[in-house]
């Protein structure tokens, strides 16, 4: 009712406003054809009538769908509630819900939205598009995607249909590649067609591949929403883009990197030789260890290449980008702290990307208190260091430094040598020798393992010595890299941050395993970042542009992050009868 509206109005009326954010609004177009200034200053002229009330929102709107956020807010707060004409409130308070999502009071739009009855409304398509805003603002994109799933777009309006699927997808790709998302047998048949266009956009293994997925799922769904207005985003994919016709790999191929340069290769030349049909490209191998990258480079300008796809090494990547390419390039390493030039892309396997997935993990599980084990090799003390960057409750850390002390380094970490030290103070007061049995500390949710397969399988007695064997174990994927079906054995219960390809069933891995033995093989990520590579390369200008928001990689969930850098997000595994089985992305406490 109107009263209960200014009851809830005067209580907002009393809150702080956050820092806004102004995210643009996934609506039509508007076909008002005042101008939000124009209003603005009629409203201003009327003074406190309802005729200023009533201009002063129709300004808010207008500045609001033309994204002046300031304006918007502006306008809206010299709104006189109390001269609002009935009609106008629910509007009112529709765009008050707007504004609240825009700066991140997602607790005063939740409110505003619940007093809104649609059927005040001239557009109740707002309503439903609003409210699914606010759902993948509080981090529940999958829920604000069914929500317009089921939603009946007006027909009298050629946008909203559009807007409507526009934003189903945008929420869909808001999930992580690795999220199954619903089952589509128990889901509603619309909603079946949604998650299935979706697992076919992530799983294909080409541009063409991508183009060929779409084209079947539209036949198997003819009368689906998305077939009748494909979301925006697909569209690009199906337009034509300037593909790569030559593409140059830049690669250690000899030397002391050869067996690293030669693994990445041979992913990428497998994934060619087997999807490359559909392929556009010719490819031509250039060894880096042979002659200088910018050398390289120059040759292959001369030889007319459309994109290079490498280097390895971090120190040659950091080469590339200070040539200031003007051929695109994928580097397959990451550069540290140097801006990257505007053609430079980056992939990779940086331990940093499987440590935030550690982190996500950890946090979703509902972890508060953790203790982490690293031992002294630099990429174990990278990825503390960023788990730690990433961590805000209590965090213990203790290095590992040989296996000879790991018993001693999970007693410090549990604060055991503080018990015995206690005890031997008390002893010392009391003067006499007190029956002692150490004891950990009972306050850590769960260990953080960001050590190698041999140190992994000396963890489990020493946790079993210091009654720590209950606590859940995270590790990173180095804990089973190359383990023997026994060491797995030992590691039962473990969680893995793992590549995708270990976990997912995928027919790429079986082959190449079957091919390359890469299950045994300690260098099996970069056959997987060789595979990814093929995957990227003749997609990279719809990356770039947003068209396509991710990938279900081999060496991880890929997302295109700002400034150009590929970030992983790692599969879930967990050992079980001396296997890694796949987990769900989340186990609850």
């Amino acid at each position: 009712s109107f009263a209960t509206g200014l009851l809830i109005l005067a209580a907002w009326g009393c809150q702080s406003t956050p820092v806004p954010t102004a995210p643009p609004p996934d609506l039509p177009a508007s076909t008002d054809a005042a101008s939000p200034d124009v209003l603005a200053e009629r409203a201003a002229a009327a003074g406190t009538s309802k005729q200023a009330a009533t201009l002063y929102l129709q300004s808010a709107r207008l500045y609001y769908d033309e994204n002046q956020q300031a304006a918007a807010r502006q306008s809206f707060s010299a709104i006189q509630v109390a001269d609002l004409e009935d009609a106008d409130l629910a509007a009112y308070l529709l765009l008050n819900a707007e504004l609240a999502i825009a700066v991140g009071d997602y607790p005063r739009a939740r409110a505003s939205l619940l007093t809104i009855d649609a059927n005040d409304l001239s557009d109740p398509l707002r309503l439903d598009l609003t409210e699914a805003r606010l759902l993948a603002a509080e981090g529940r994109p999958a829920s604000a995607a069914r929500r317009l799933m089921s939603v009946d777009a007006p027909t009298n309006d050629v946008t909203a249909p559009q807007a409507v699927n526009d934003a189903i997808w945008k929420y869909l790709n808001q999930l992580s590649a690795l999220e199954p998302g619903a089952s589509t047998a128990s889901s509603e048949p619309i909603e079946q067609g949604w998650w299935s266009l979706r697992r076919a956009m992530l799983e294909s293994f080409s541009l063409a591949d991508q183009i060929a997925r779409l084209s079947s799922w539209q036949k198997a769904w003819p009368n689906h929403p998305a077939t009748t207005n494909l979301p925006s985003g697909l569209k690009a994919v199906t337009a034509e883009i300037r593909r790569p016709a030559r593409v140059g790999l830049l690669l250690p191929l000899s030397g002391s990197l050869s067996r690293a340069g030669r693994a990445v290769r041979d992913g990428f030349i497998t994934a060619y030789l087997r999807f490359g049909r559909n392929a556009s490209f010719n490819l031509t191998l250039y060894d880096t260890a042979s002659d200088s990258v910018s050398n390289l480079y120059e040759q292959a300008l001369v030889d007319g290449m459309d994109l290079l796809v490498g280097p390895l090494r971090k120190e040659s990547v950091v080469e590339i980008n200070g040539l200031n390419p003007e051929l695109p390039v994928l580097a397959l390493n990451y550069l540290t702290t140097e801006q990257p030039a505007p053609n430079l892309l980056q992939v990779g396997l940086a331990i940093e990307d499987e440590a935030e997935s550690i982190a996500a993990r950890l946090e979703r599980d509902g972890a508060k208190r953790l203790l982490v084990l690293h031992n002294d090799e630099s990429w174990a003390i990278r990825a503390s260091r960023t788990l730690r960057s990433q961590w805000q409750a209590p965090l213990t850390q203790q290095t590992v430094m040989d296996l000879k002390t790991i018993t001693e380094s999970v007693g410090a970490g549990m604060f055991v040598a503080a018990s015995e030290s206690r005890r031997n103070e008390l002893s010392e007061v009391l003067r006499e020798d007190l029956q002692f049995l150490p004891r950990a500390r009972g306050d850590i949710d769960a260990v953080v393992a960001l050590i190698t397969n041999i140190e992994a399988n000396a963890l489990v007695p020493a946790l079993r010595f210091h009654f720590a064997q209950n606590l859940p174990v995270y590790a990173s994927s180095q804990a089973v890299r190359g383990a023997s079906p026994q060491d797995l054995r030992e590691l039962s219960g473990f969680l893995i941050s793992e590549l995708p390809w270990f976990v997912v069933e995928n027919s790429t891995y079986t082959e190449m395993n079957e091919a390359f033995g890469l299950s045994a093989d300690p260098l099996s990520p970069l056959y997987a970042l060789g595979v990814d590579a093929f995957r990227l390369c003749d997609r990279l200008p719809l990356f770039s542009s947003g068209a396509i928001a991710q990938l279900l990689g081999s060496a991880g969930a890929l997302r295109m992050e700002e400034g150009g850098r590929f970030k992983r997000e790692m599969a879930w595994g967990r050992v079980v009868n001396s296997q890694l089985a796949p987990a769900s992305r989340t186990t609850g406490r």
